[in-house]
């Protein structure tokens, strides 16, 4: 199964690229802005602090950080209420926007879900650029105005790229980075803005071979660059470390494989808010990552015995991955009976039962039960699979194992597969 945090869909998803038409690749091509060099700053550029206006930082620091604990409704009601005093400033439609994403993260495991939410997404962020345009054309503000509008074209694009939509993804992160650049061209002290800029040139640079792009799709990336300037926005940003931090959780488990790297920053997330439960999905997603499978049941044993003393809202939605967890990490172990119990505790304690979360708790015992023998039971529970929603390939794995038992090896290939 592809590893994937849930932290980040917030960030973003690994998924197999489609081809580009001649005509997507053309452009691409003569884009003028190819390389992705360090942005040149000014001499005489602003170092202003990046503040928004009164009232409004300590809206914006309180909306985050209950948009990180999940707790929506009170998010959008400081969001909001920076809209209602600043109605001219893009600052609180785009706070709006990255509400409206993590909304949608809890549900991007159930294909053709929270409509309502997207066009939400995309009418904040569109009123960003509209706003930040205009700020622009009035020669206002314009750190701010670059800032937002940047990072709104680039949330669109980590949108368009979960939907599988690659030619829009590409253009509207080549965007974002442009108007990022032109941010810390003129204020070098947003150290925000260093974190999408980080972003797309770290991905930029990793992510062609990966999925198999044009050599000239993402063309020119930096991954060292990258992973500085994230860390640069993680120690000094003003309102997105955590933002920075995630991402950096993600490069080291994922790709760099630097684990030791990946538990310091997901230990100094969990001590900024001990009682945030989403962080310590982070910590068990990282585990897995590391094939560190005694610690995901460990951890996963923890979360759901800290989840019967307190419950934190927002999050009852992903329980049954956290029985998948600890399910995979059984089988991995070869404890074979005691992973078929975790995963039916998965499939029939889930309040949300068309997850594709539960999917793979069905596929996943499907496998702990032919693995132990017991083919009858398998053969259910793959005919209940392939007949689900596909996520991750389900149905593909479920068709399978309806045609051929799978060895150990094969379902531990599956579960580890980026």
């Amino acid at each position: 199964m592809k590893t994937l945090m849930l932290l980040s869909l917030l960030w973003t998803v690994p998924v197999q690229a489609q081809p580009l038409s001649p005509q997507a690749t053309a452009a691409a091509q003569a884009d003028e802005d190819d390389e992705l060099g360090p942005a040149l700053v000014d001499l005489h550029a602003s170092t202003r602090p990046f503040t928004l206006s009164p009232g409004a930082d300590e809206r914006y620091d309180r909306g985050i950080a209950r948009m990180y604990r999940l707790e929506f409704d009170k998010a959008e009601e400081d969001f909001k209420e920076i809209v209602r005093l600043s109605p001219a400033s893009p600052a609180g439609y785009f706070a709006l926007a990255a509400l409206s994403w993590w909304r949608y993260s809890q549900n991007f495991d159930m294909q053709g879900s929270d409509k309502a939410i997207q066009e939400e997404f995309i009418a904040n962020s569109d009123k960003v650029i509209d706003l930040s345009k205009r700020m622009v054309k009035e020669e206002r503000d314009l750190d701010q105005a670059y800032f937002f509008m940047g990072s709104a074209y680039g949330l669109q694009g980590r949108w368009y790229a979960v939907q599988r939509s690659w030619w829009r993804a590409y253009t509207h992160g080549r965007k974002g980075r442009k108007f990022l650049k032109k941010c810390v061209e003129v204020n070098p002290a947003v150290y925000d803005a260093y974190a999408g800029l980080g972003i797309f040139d770290y991905y930029a640079a990793t992510l062609p071979g990966a999925l198999g792009l044009g050599a000239k799709l993402f063309v020119g990336g930096d991954r060292r660059r990258g992973m500085e300037y994230v860390r640069l926005a993680k120690e000094k940003g003003r309102f997105f470390k955590i933002e920075a931090r995630f991402f950096l959780i993600e490069i080291y488990s994922m790709h760099e494989k630097d684990f030791k790297a990946a538990y310091a920053e997901t230990g100094e997330l969990r001590a900024l808010d001990p009682t945030n439960m989403l962080f310590r999905v982070g910590e068990i997603m990282t585990h897995m990552q590391a094939k560190d499978w005694q610690a995901v049941l460990d951890e996963s044993e923890a979360f759901l015995g800290a989840w019967q003393v307190k419950q934190q809202k927002g999050l009852e939605t992903q329980l049954a991955m956290i029985y998948l967890s600890a399910g995979d990490a059984l089988i991995a172990l070869k404890r074979y009976e005691e992973a078929a119990a975790w995963l039916t505790t998965g499939i029939e304690k889930t309040g949300y039962p068309e997850k594709g979360w539960v999917t793979y708790c069905y596929l996943r015992r499907a496998q702990a039960l032919d693995l132990l023998g017991r083919r009858a039971e398998a053969l259910a529970d793959y005919k209940t699979a392939a007949a689900r929603p596909n996520f991750w390939d389900s149905k593909k794995y479920a068709k399978a194992g309806l045609k051929k038992t799978p060895d150990y090896k094969e379902v531990y290939r599956q579960m580890t597969v980026d």
